[in-house]
């Protein structure tokens, strides 16, 4: 009997200890939900122009010059989502509010510059677009115009998110690791893309539910970025050692 109560004894704290571990996992569980929700709202009401229209325009494809020109909040309010992001990953769970107000603060100059120089240049890709279409040139030009427009959106997208993962660094310095890891780490870069093409394709098909996608694809394509960097350091590191 000793032996038998003994086991129900040793038993009792083990399933206490499981109930807590379970209880924790649930906790970490709805606290990233909630960031990550939270998150996507925060870009929609940064975005709220640009929400708008998108909402309200029957083909937004049509309207691609205003689309573009209000797509210029997007870096910056971007910059706070990969902030929220970043804190994350830390040990303590992040204040969503906070932390995208503190990204986007702190960097929200660069990120508005790095977003300007990518629409000029998507801007541009579309511009040239629309005036071969039709011609013998388009089935030509079109590829690289594809090409130039998708390494633009993937090098600031990467930019972005070095500005948040180093901010001791200058913005030279990221733009330049953000152009050499688009090019050397091509296939980070597919990833991410494919991951901006279906949060961008949720929120022109259906602006109202994909607006719920974005924050846990962008999230995907933070760390995404952020692997791509720490794989950069540690080769330079390990090549000067």
């Amino acid at each position: 009997m000793s032996a038998v109560s003994g086991d129900r004894a040793q038993a009792r704290p083990s399933r206490r200890r499981i109930l807590h571990l379970r209880q924790e996992t649930m906790e970490s569980m709805f606290g990233y939900a909630y960031t990550i929700l939270m998150t996507d709202l925060l870009l929609v009401l940064a975005n709220l122009p640009l929400a708008v229209l998108l909402f309200a325009s029957r083909d937004a494809l049509q309207a691609w010059p205003t689309v573009l020109l209000l797509s210029l909040t997007l870096a910056p309010s971007l910059a706070g989502a990969f902030e929220v992001f970043r804190r994350m990953r830390g040990e303590e769970p992040p204040r969503p509010f906070a932390a995208f107000w503190h990204g986007f603060r702190s960097r929200g100059a660069a990120a508005a510059l790095l977003g300007l120089v990518t629409a000029l240049v998507i801007g541009f890709v579309l511009y040239d677009g629309a005036i071969l279409t039709g011609t013998v040139w388009a089935p030509l030009l079109a590829p690289t115009f594809a090409l130039v427009a998708a390494w633009a959106l993937v090098t600031c997208t990467s930019a972005l998110a070095g500005l948040v993962l180093y901010p001791q660094a200058s913005v030279r310095a990221i733009v330049k690791a953000a152009i050499y890891l688009s090019v050397r780490r091509w296939y980070f870069s597919v990833f991410a893309l494919v991951l901006l093409g279906i949060s961008a394709a949720a929120v022109v098909v259906q602006p109202v539910l994909g607006a719920l996608v974005p924050g846990l694809l962008l999230y995907v394509v933070f760390a995404n970025a952020e692997f791509a960097f720490r794989r950069a350091v540690q080769a330079e590191v390990a090549a000067t050692a």
